[in-house]
């Protein structure tokens, strides 16, 4: 008899872990089949997390860069808010496709999904690329991607329209933050005025600078397009070193 209650009892015990399995194990749906995904939530310009098969995965667009608005490392940056939100007018609840780039990582060491994004809309909009073209994010150099050419272009595009950031923020400079002074003013006839962070190596080239962004950081700190002594902007368009990675 306690044989059979034991054997009795572990069957009831099978039974339920197998209904449990079953009642929460994940079905695809046809969206699913269609290789389309609910975004459930932006977390800011370049970063959104999407529902696939059941698990909500983080996932940072490729080739963009947008304004920081959540890094406790940063300041809220100008624009920030913005691109947020332009972000999630473009996706957020909606359903996008996910396509991955060859020459990137499957996750970043975040852990996060490295994807372009498309809406299935009739133009099949191209998300990454609408947020460069549209002034709300800069094309991202530090880690190019196979479109890492026509973002370039967008943000070309962009910032000589003077779209999005670049006509609404200090500088029109990559990651310009809403506390960024303005540059002295330079008169004519004077010599350059030097910024308390200034350099005292001498001259610089741009062979310098390992990154655009090192050297951006620089000539913003000479005076930016004011005042640039190191002649680091040729082209005057207020970047500095466009050629560096």
């Amino acid at each position: 008899m306690k044989v059979l209650l034991i054997f009795a009892l572990s069957f009831v015990l099978f039974l339920f872990g197998f209904n449990t399995k079953t009642t929460f194990s994940y079905v695809e749906t046809a969206m699913d089949k269609q290789k389309l995904f609910k975004v459930i939530k932006v977390t800011d310009g370049d970063t959104i997390t999407v529902n696939i098969r059941g698990k909500n995965e983080s996932l940072r667009l490729l080739g963009i860069d947008t304004p920081e608005t959540v890094d406790p490392r940063k300041p809220v940056q100008c624009f920030g808010k913005a691109a947020s939100d332009k972000m999630k007018s473009f996706v957020l609840g909606k359903y996008v496709r996910l396509v991955d780039d060859s020459t990137q990582g499957n996750r970043d060491k975040y852990k996060r999904l490295l994807r372009f994004v498309y809406l299935p809309d009739s133009k099949a909009t191209f998300v990454n690329g609408e947020m460069i073209k549209q002034g709300f994010a800069f094309s991202y150099r530090q880690y190019p991607t196979k479109f890492l050419n026509k973002f370039n272009a967008f943000e070309k595009y962009a910032r000589e329209n003077n779209l999005g950031l670049w006509g609404s923020c200090p500088l029109n400079i990559p990651n310009p933050t809403v506390k960024q002074a303005k540059p002295p003013v330079q008169k004519i006839n004077q010599a350059p005025v030097q910024t308390s962070t200034s350099y005292a190596g001498g001259n610089k080239d741009c062979s310098d600078f390992a990154t655009h962004a090192s050297a951006q950081a620089f000539f913003i700190s000479q005076g930016g397009p004011a005042s640039d002594p190191h002649r680091l902007d040729a082209d005057k368009d207020g970047l500095a070193c466009e050629s560096l990675p």
